[in-house]
């Protein structure tokens, strides 16, 4: 007697819902390591979300099994076949446990990014450095991310191993409802693989289901990745005519009209040093927060004093992010880092190249391998004379031995030592950008220094203390230096660092960072509300040095603009701003745009439509 074949389909069922609930335990783990960064508004958002994780997970799901869903859907004999069967079991096994990986590192890796993995992650863990080096660190750190992976994998692998087709003792034409079925369920994958009936569900649509801010607990890092693969970093985005956009904001930067440079006999222009901080938020920091919480920078609390302190804002969560921003003032407006495209690898508008015409030698230095992040690369066409790195350090006869930290590169201290002696070869005028790195996981100190910074809820803030430390001794020798009085000195992040407190967790937080514009021979000594992203330090170092010159540029100078400025950023589908209000500012206006919603006043969200428009049409290859 034949047994029923229909039961095939109940087999399909059971294994897309295995799949879905093996994605929705990984969502569950990637929401309880990240627990602290969001803040739901009750249960209304919490059904949203919960909605938003059902569509994106069948996406998901569908999208990872299709291969499977095909050769088992399709109403042929050979499904009831042994080989075939093998075939079908690795291409439903593979996809399921390469859903597991991303969602499992994202939950320790979030915390520092705060947006879910894209197709970039593929290249990203060719230019960031000593991969094998740093794997033994993440592995012991992030333990609860590989350990819960294996054991969802394992009991993946149990409970598929229950789920069975009953075999056919005789087999007999197809029949009308074999291929009606058929029929039925590749309608059903087709519009599950949609996420509705609507057009293809993208991941900028999770902020549909929430708060953009919440938006990575409705998507998730396999889809995202996915969706990603391929896909054009821009596109032809058109809110408003062009003319309209341009009122609304000029990305292009044009001399000021007070220039009055005396080109007979022009005054000495300073040298510019920019210290790029590695992970330093204005959390960390006792000059940010009149001593309502710990600080673990002594120093740069006492050079604030005698400096300009604004409220510094990254333009992004990388550092690849931040030196694109801070050295060529171009945010990061797109899901893949600018650095990482076409644009970013051949642009050449940058602080360096704007500067060289007046007679600056410019110097990048950074203590890690040559080649992370594409920084050489990208120097060598802004305009840098020289990339100093792990390699030049190490070459030189005059460093010493066990400066290496392991992973990332020199130690912040020997380095800071090494750049000192460096500039003090270096002509005047001169532009350096230094990057620290010591402050970064795996957060290592020197041998000897253990116990000597304080530490508290995060191993960042150890490092922090280090850090500053290593800054007041560069800050001590430059001192002893001729160059030092004739120097504007920029101090800030490269991006924040892990959250500590709640008051930095929220849209703002997770972008403050710390900037000091401090001059040596005109202490300030002055606090400014104004809001001072990284992509405004170009347009304001261009009107400080008077430099008569035309360029693109997304960021504001703060000498025309003192009272207020804005911060732009690009999160997990959604775009947002952040700016000084005109009438007050110490209060700050909010805007975001993401997953066909739309939060703001309609002046901020126009403008942030104009700026997105341009920069589009802008990089678009």
């Amino acid at each position: 007697m034949r047994q029923k074949g229909d039961n095939i389909y109940v087999y399909i069922i059971k294994k897309v819902l295995l799949t879905l609930g093996v994605l929705l335990s990984t969502q569950v783990l990637f929401y309880v390591a990240n627990t602290r960064i969001f803040h739901v508004d009750g249960l209304n958002e919490w059904l949203g979300i919960a909605w938003g994780n059902i569509v994106f997970g069948f996406a998901t799901v569908t999208a990872f099994l299709l291969p499977f869903l095909v050769v088992m859907i399709v109403p042929t004999k050979l499904r009831y076949k042994k080989w075939y069967r093998v075939v079908s079991e690795v291409l439903y096994i593979v996809p399921t446990i390469a859903l597991i990986i991303p969602n499992c590192a994202d939950s320790a890796y979030y915390q520092f990014t705060y947006r879910l993995l894209s197709s970039e992650i593929f290249s990203y863990l060719g230019i960031s450095g000593q991969m094998g080096a740093l794997a033994p660190h993440f592995a012991v750190d992030y333990w609860y991310a590989w350990v819960a992976g294996l054991v969802i994998a394992i009991l993946f692998l149990l409970v598929n191993g229950k789920i069975r087709l009953v075999q056919q003792r005789s087999f007999v034409d197809h029949s009308t409802a074999d291929i009606v079925l058929s029929v039925v369920m590749a309608a059903v994958v087709f519009v599950m693989l949609r996420g509705g009936f609507g057009s293809f569900i993208q991941p900028d649509d999770a902020s549909r289901y929430c708060q953009p801010k919440n938006a990575a607990l409705v998507g998730n890092d396999a889809y995202n990745i996915l969706c990603t693969i391929g896909q054009p970093d821009l596109r032809n985005i058109d809110y408003m005519p062009e003319n309209e956009a341009r009122e609304l904001f000029e990305p292009v930067f044009t001399p000021a009209k007070h220039y009055v440079h005396d080109s007979l006999n022009p005054a000495p222009r300073p040298n510019i040093v920019i210290l790029v901080l590695e992970g330093f938020a204005q959390e960390y920091m006792g000059c940010y927060n009149g001593g309502a919480m710990p600080s673990y920078t002594p120093f740069l609390d006492s050079l604030a004093q005698y400096a300009t302190l604004y409220d510094g804002r990254s333009n992004g969560k990388k550092s690849i992010e931040g030196i694109a921003a801070i050295t060529s003032a171009v945010p990061n407006l797109m899901t893949r880092p600018f650095l990482e495209t076409a644009n970013g690898t051949n642009y050449s508008v940058g602080i360096p190249n704007l500067l060289k015409p007046y007679g600056y030698k410019s110097g990048f230095f950074h203590g890690t391998y040559n080649g992370v992040m594409n920084f050489d690369k990208y120097c060598q066409h802004v305009g840098f004379d020289e990339y100093i790195g792990k390699d030049e350090y190490e070459a030189d006869p005059h460093t010493g031995n066990g400066d290496y930290d392991g992973a990332w590169g020199i130690f912040d201290g020997p380095f800071l030592d090494y750049t000192v002696r460096k500039l003090n070869n270096y002509r005047q005028p001169f532009f350096a950008e230094i990057f620290t790195i010591s402050s970064h996981h795996p957060y290592g100190l020197p041998e000897g220094f253990d116990g000597k910074f304080a530490e508290g809820p995060h191993p960042i803030l150890r490092c922090v203390g280090y850090a500053d430390y290593a800054v007041r001794r560069f800050f001590e020798q430059a001192q002893r230096s001729p160059w030092y009085e004739n120097t504007l000195f920029v101090i800030v992040g490269d991006h924040s660092g892990p959250n500590i407190t709640p008051q930095y967790n929220d849209y703002e937080g997770w972008y403050s960072i710390p900037m000091i514009f401090f001059t040596p021979g005109n202490p300030q000594g002055k606090v400014s509300q104004r809001i001072m992203q990284q992509i405004d330090i170009m347009p304001t170092l261009l009107d400080m040095l008077e430099i008569d010159t035309r360029c693109i540029c997304y960021g504001t100078s703060a000498i025309r603009n003192s009272r207020t400025g804005r911060q732009i950023a690009y999160g997990n589908g959604y775009y947002l701003m952040v700016g000084n209000s005109a009438d007050d500012p110490s209060t700050h206006e909010i805007t975001t745009l993401g997953g066909g919603k739309e939060s703001g006043t309609a002046r901020n969200i126009a403008t942030l439509k104009s700026i997105i428009q341009q920069y589009n049409k802008q990089f678009a290859l």
